[in-house]
């Protein structure tokens, strides 16, 4: 797979993504595929905070990384207010 779509917007990535396919087997189509729908998925700034933190603990596991995702997101998108009544 072509990481294009994938490289060249910060460097964590970048590395990143080199980390990740010299992790996988073969060339790794599966995981840069998912990662790039996370990528696409999820807000922009959610997406780098969590792969900033990812990258650093150097964790390759593509569930985790949307987990975190999903946390910072959270208030976000699933702001649901318990009515006090």
């Amino acid at each position: 797979m072509n990481t294009k779509n994938l490289v060249g917007q910060f460097d964590i990535l970048d590395q990143y993504v080199r980390e990740l396919q010299k992790r996988s087997s073969g060339r790794g189509v599966r995981r840069m595929r998912r990662l790039l729908d996370l990528q696409r998925t999820y807000p922009a700034d959610a997406f780098k905070n969590a792969i900033e933190q990812v990258f650093h603990y150097g964790l390759y596991d593509l569930n985790l990384l949307e987990q975190m995702i999903l946390k910072r997101v959270a208030g976000d998108f699933f702001n649901i207010e318990q009515d006090k009544s």
